[in-house]
């Protein structure tokens, strides 16, 4: 902690030695709420940086999806290459909307990566404005 605030006093020193007027002087450091004279985007009470994810609205189910996708079967050599179809679920979850836009939970999808490939992907929890 003692380090820290070595460290401060000696940017702050030195900002005043050169002439240059540091970034929080413009806004209201005190009062850290204060989002309109605090503008710095780097700030994390900064209104530009704080996601609104609003209220609750209503859950959206999203069903499970049954897909049809077409692998190639192994064989022995000398033998034709052939395919086969297989069914795969992808599992179902749900949507939350909220006031300002949709949160969608981590869920699984499957990727066709090439022909005959397939890859379950997990994807990732986000929110996306209205």
């Amino acid at each position: 902690m003692a380090i820290r605030l070595v460290a401060v006093a000696f940017v702050a020193l030195a900002l005043q030695l050169t002439g240059a007027e540091p970034v929080c002087a413009q806004g209201n450091p005190a009062n850290p709420a204060d989002g309109i004279n605090n503008p710095h985007p780097v700030m994390p009470w900064s209104s530009s940086r704080r996601v609104d994810y609003g209220q609750a609205v209503r859950y959206i189910e999203v069903p499970a999806q049954y897909v049809v996708i077409t692998v190639p079967v192994p064989l022995a050599d000398g033998v034709p290459p052939r395919s086969e179809s297989q069914v795969q679920t992808i599992p179902g979850y749900y949507v939350t909307e909220t006031t300002t836009g949709y949160w969608y939970p981590e869920r699984w999808t499957l990727w066709q990566l090439n022909a005959g490939v397939y890859q379950w992907a997990k994807l990732p929890q986000e929110f996306r404005r209205k």
